[in-house]
């Protein structure tokens, strides 16, 4: 910023040696009314300036608040879009798997893994393998069967779960493993009550028979 002031003060010490008294006294008085005018305009337009850059700044943030909220619904309704073609696809690779055809089966699978590509590239991971161990914050349980594999595995995906941005969008539908032990169990159990049916009936024919 200038110093009008000391500009001022640099001009009058030159013409004082020149000037008689009378008219640098005149010249001094003008020249300090001059810089009082000035000096108050300069921070009129200073205080105006800075209005107008808050004005701007404020301005600017709501355009690019309301931008960024437009982009984000835009975003989200595009992964939703995405997930949901996901899900047909995995119908389809799960009607591949029981169609008998070793060449659907194998089409469906890469088809399954280059979706699985694109996704991660925009930051869409799906959740859900078969083998992993249950966990509650990113599986839901529809069903447990019997199975040679540890309790609490999942030993089928019912349904891929999604994770955007590192923001659950949906937990994966899983059925998970009883364990080994209980399936012993129930084979036991299964075939108890096969011998009580058997039992029942032998005694029903003696029965019959007297």
């Amino acid at each position: 910023m200038l110093n009008f002031e000391a500009e001022l003060n640099k001009l009058l010490s030159r013409e004082a040696r020149m000037l008689p008294q009378y008219e640098f006294a005149e010249l001094a008085a003008v020249g300090q009314e001059l810089l009082t005018e000035l000096n108050k305009k300069q921070v009129d337009v200073s205080l105006q300036i800075e209005e107008i850059y808050d004005l701007v700044k404020e301005q600017d943030t709501h355009v690019l608040q309301e931008t960024l909220n437009a982009e984000t619904v835009r975003a989200n309704k595009l992964v939703s879009a995405a997930i949901y073609l996901c899900d047909l696809l995995e119908d389809f690779c799960a009607y591949a798997r029981q169609s008998g055809s070793e060449e659907l089966k194998h089409q469906a699978g890469i088809l399954w893994q280059k979706s699985g590509g694109i996704l991660a590239g925009c930051s869409v991971f799906r959740l859900g393998e078969e083998g992993q161990p249950m966990n509650p914050q990113i599986h839901t349980v529809k069903a447990s069967v019997e199975s040679p594999f540890p309790r609490e595995q999942v030993v089928q995906v019912l349904q891929s779960g999604y994770v955007y941005q590192n923001a659950l969008v949906r937990k994966a539908a899983v059925v998970v493993s009883r364990g080994q032990a209980d399936a012993v169990r129930e084979t036991e159990r299964a075939d108890t009550e096969i011998d009580d049916q058997y039992d029942s009936q032998d005694q029903s024919e003696g029965e019959y028979e007297k």
